[in-house]
């Protein structure tokens, strides 16, 4: 019987945990998805101008001529946006791009990333220890995959022939001190949560230090909100002077506080945040993108300069991004660059690698958990956690077909 109560309480906590990974911020309260109405002539405009836009990929490595840093604004634990990185990959390389800054790895990794990607074989063993280290539940095939992408590349050059790097440009905050759920709350305790620093701050720096210092041009990718370049969330600001962190930005902000018009957003096409709808999240700009998508021959993703689109102008339709915000937050102010590679409802979900959690690291694994104190779990339950929060972000997807 206290096996099974166990086993309730702790799949309980994995939808609680889900608020706090995903981050929805708030509670549901219908099941509409807001659209928007636009005139038959802005579509018309709109298809003709994706049918003549260049691929995505296209779209990044052109960027990549007139910018030193892209910045790739991602989902999460989106299948589809992960597999379009590894894709990327061998495209940069052969633009002579070979620097990516990657979110999901740590900067106190490098050498045994640098190690992982230029080794004679492809060590799974390897690219599941960096990426447990930068947090212990994100083993997802999909991640790995980027690693073996880049490893793959380098496996084709010659001797001597400037490898593709991938940059960890995080740092894990210290998650142990995170005992309940309102520890997330307590200034004191994030001082200690983040003494080795921000990690925005430490995003920014890392691009900086390890990538256009020394001379060269790549791709950041990142989660959504960490990319934003120009557009300044100000309920981040506020929400860690709050927590006893003034006067904070985001990766991208400080990047283009420094590097101005030599870095740039792009974002793919996403949900966004909305509390008008059930699953709390609606789309970017209420529909149009995904209209355009079914408008498109089959396989056609384009990439665009958002503002010199027929949608630039576009209101935001999230009402969670446009709070405290009189004007309209339009497309064109949220980012510079658009990569249409799915419709949101066909998105899936990365996969789950078998028994990432071992007994092994299962210690760890309980104690760098990042959330509240998930208590003495088992291996088995650990890894069902972490198929658990994709089935939760899978019914977002749903909400949208």
């Amino acid at each position: 019987m206290q096996s099974n109560r166990s086993r309730i309480v702790w799949f309980v906590a994995i939808g609680l945990a889900f608020l706090f990974i995903v981050d929805p911020f708030r509670w549901f309260e219908s099941d509409n998805i807001p659209r928007m109405r636009v005139n038959n002539e802005i579509q018309n405009d709109m298809l003709e101008y994706l049918e003549s836009a260049p691929s995505a990929d296209r779209y990044i490595v052109d960027s990549l001529q007139s910018h030193d840093i892209v910045m790739i604004g991602e989902t999460g634990y989106v299948k589809e946006q992960l597999e379009f990185l590894a894709e990327l990959i061998p495209a940069l390389d052969a633009a002579g791009i070979r620097h990516l800054g990657y979110q999901y790895a740590n900067r106190d990794d490098q050498q045994l990333i640098d190690e992982l990607i230029t080794g004679v074989t492809f060590d799974e063993t390897l690219a599941n220890r960096i990426m447990f280290n930068h947090m212990v539940i994100l083993g997802y095939e999909e991640h790995r995959n980027v690693f073996r992408a880049a490893w793959q590349v380098n496996r084709s050059k010659s001797e001597g022939e400037e490898p593709f790097r991938i940059v960890g440009i995080s740092i894990t905050p210290d998650y142990t001190l995170i005992r309940e759920q309102s520890d997330i709350e307590d200034p004191e305790i994030l001082q200690q949560v983040f003494a080795d620093g921000i990690p925005d701050v430490v995003m920014a720096e890392t691009v900086m230090s390890e990538i256009v210092n020394p001379g060269y041009r790549g791709v950041v990718y990142t989660k959504f909100e960490h990319s934003l370049t120009d557009f300044v969330q100000e309920q981040y600001s506020t929400s860690m002077a709050e927590r006893g962190f003034p006067d904070q930005t985001r990766a991208g902000n400080i990047l283009a506080r420094r590097l101005g018009d030599r870095v740039m957003t792009t974002i793919f096409h996403m949900p966004l945040q909305d509390t008008r709808s059930r699953t709390g999240y609606g789309f970017p700009v209420g529909g149009l993108m995904d209209a355009m998508l079914d408008e498109l021959p089959e396989g056609r993703r384009p990439g665009f300069s958002v503002a010199e689109s027929p949608y630039g102008e576009a209101p935001i339709t999230s009402d969670v991004f446009t709070e405290g915000i009189e004007e309209d937050v339009t497309l064109e102010m949220l980012t510079d660059g658009y990569l249409l590679i799915s419709k949101i409802a066909d998105y899936e979900t990365v996969t789950p690698i078998p028994n990432f959690i071992t007994e092994e690291n299962i210690a760890r694994a309980r104690a760098e958990f990042p959330g509240a104190d998930p208590g003495e779990v088992s291996v088995v339950e650990m890894n069902e956690f972490m198929a658990g929060t994709l089935t939760a972000l899978t019914r977002v997807f749903e909400g949208f077909e």
